[in-house]
């Protein structure tokens, strides 16, 4: 049997168990950043797996560095002369197709929502600036908007904004600073670009859980990230306090609120203790993330073997 089939094998069954793993370890590991690192290389594995699956395929023996010119060559005869290539080559061909396809499919969902997204950033920004009144004139710009209702949220871009109501300013200082450290970590983390890449993916191959399921996961992640941030400048109990006078607070799309993402969760977590940061986790957990397929592709050749 052909190697190139448990690799193809292992990378779809981890596509679609590794989900509810990942899942189940966001609420059991205290750093959200090995958990949202285990995310991304899980689905950098995935696809690597199942690329290689298909070079294997393809690829004449011996000479991988030539399995393009050897696939057009089966093309050809088959064409040509009618003669159908191997059943392998036939699998490879339609899985390379298939590659292709969601490649040029990421590709054009990626170009539609950068130019949505930065459409409705700059006119969002133009209101706000319109109606708001800076309070710093820094890099990261924090607008005052003359709203009763406590919200915060961050707009993502080149330069990014937060952007904060007249009723956060009235809120107790150490919850005050809690809202804008957690926002601030969102603009520094880069967190709405991860969050829109993870949200291209789920575009590009919604059948699939492991790309399905990230958007939802990685929103959690990346809030439970800028929490920590914001317990290690602030404290646990004034991140607790504003997240409570924040919840439920309305937002405009494409925008990270400090309040806009399973509020009961990130509640239960800060109650439970300060989170944690430990290198082991961050190595060790995204290592596991990456080798999963090759490990279930051992796996599944050796059964098939015995």
């Amino acid at each position: 049997m052909s190697p190139a089939f448990p690799l193809i094998a292992g990378a779809l069954a981890v596509a679609w168990l590794a989900p509810t793993l990942l899942e189940r370890a966001a609420g059991r590991v205290r750093d959200p950043i090995a958990v949202l690192l285990a995310w991304w290389g899980s689905l950098a594995a995935v696809l690597l797996t199942f690329v290689a699956g298909l070079v294997l395929l393809l690829a004449p023996a011996g000479r991988i560095e030539n399995w393009a010119e050897h696939l057009a060559r089966h093309c050809w005869l088959a064409v040509r002369h009618g003669r159908l290539p191997a059943q392998d080559k036939v699998v490879g061909v339609i899985g390379v197709a298939a590659v292709a396809v969601l490649v040029a499919r990421c590709l054009v969902v990626a170009v539609r929502q950068w130019r949505s997204q930065r459409r409705s950033r700059q006119a969002h920004q133009d209101l706000v600036t319109l109606v708001g009144e800076t309070l710093t004139p820094e890099r990261q710009p924090v607008l005052r908007v003359p709203h009763r209702t406590p919200l915060a949220y961050s707009v993502g871009g080149r330069r990014g904004l937060l952007v904060v109501s007249a009723g956060v300013l009235r809120l107790p200082p150490a919850q005050r600073a809690a809202v804008l450290c957690h926002e601030r970590a969102h603009l520094r983390g880069r967190h709405h670009l991860i969050v829109a890449f993870a949200e291209v993916l789920a575009k590009t191959a919604p059948w699939v859980p492991l790309t399905r399921r990230a958007p939802r996961a990685i929103r959690l992640l990346v809030e439970l990230s800028a929490d920590a941030a914001a317990v290690r400048a602030c404290g646990a109990p004034a991140v607790r306090a504003a997240l409570i006078a924040l919840d439920g607070a309305p937002h405009p799309a494409h925008t990270l609120p400090m309040a806009g993402t399973d509020v009961s969760t990130r509640l239960h977590r800060l109650q439970a203790g300060p989170p944690g940061y430990r290198t082991s986790a961050r190595v060790a957990l995204p290592l596991a993330a990456v080798f999963a397929p090759g490990l279930v592709s051992v796996v599944g050749a050796i059964i098939c073997c015995v």
